[in-house]
């Protein structure tokens, strides 16, 4: 028997629309593994380093400069954080909100 895996979901990159732009998602095992190391150091500060990750320090730098509340900044790395694993958002909300 002969699995394969969907030719869509080797190379197409998830995204997220945050006000008019959208951003790529890096969903790659690599990129996560950087970002789990990272939260690993007891002074990272974890919506930052998910986001600089998943989307880029610069989309980082812009969010940062829009000032956006908490909640939204949370549902960002939420949704972030469900991308790169290929959850459903409110799957990775349940596991975000145990944690």
């Amino acid at each position: 028997m002969l699995y394969t895996v969907d030719k869509d979901r080797l190379e197409k990159r998830p995204e997220i629309r945050i006000r008019d732009k959208v951003y790529v998602i890096d969903n790659r095992l690599s990129t996560f593994e950087r970002m789990r190391r990272e939260l690993d150091k007891a002074n990272s500060a974890e919506m930052g380093v998910v986001i600089s990750h998943g989307i880029g320090h610069d989309a980082y730098v812009e969010l940062m400069e829009m000032d956006l509340p908490f909640g939204v900044m949370e549902d960002i790395v939420i949704i972030i954080l469900a991308a790169i694993q290929d959850l459903e958002v409110e799957e990775a909300r349940k596991r975000f909100r145990q944690k």
